[in-house]
């Protein structure tokens, strides 16, 4: 099946060859894109300069050979 055939891609191409919804539409979901980029990049940056102490859901080596608890 030609993707042109699926409503979804004749919607997007009849929208991106109107003139001047194409270029809003261009500007929205392209601002979009790199705003959820940068959004996620700086999620991830924060999440590594956490300051939360790390926890093990299993005992690691070395608590295995603690005798107290």
């Amino acid at each position: 099946m030609f993707p042109s055939e699926f409503p979804l891609f004749r919607f997007m191409y009849w929208l991106i060859n109107t003139a001047g919804l194409g270029g809003i539409a261009a500007l929205v979901l392209g601002g979009g894109s790199l705003t959820a980029y940068f959004l996620t990049l700086r999620w991830i940056i924060r999440g590594g300069e956490a300051d939360e102490v790390q926890t093990y859901t299993y005992p690691t080596h070395t608590l295995l050979e603690h005798d107290e608890e």
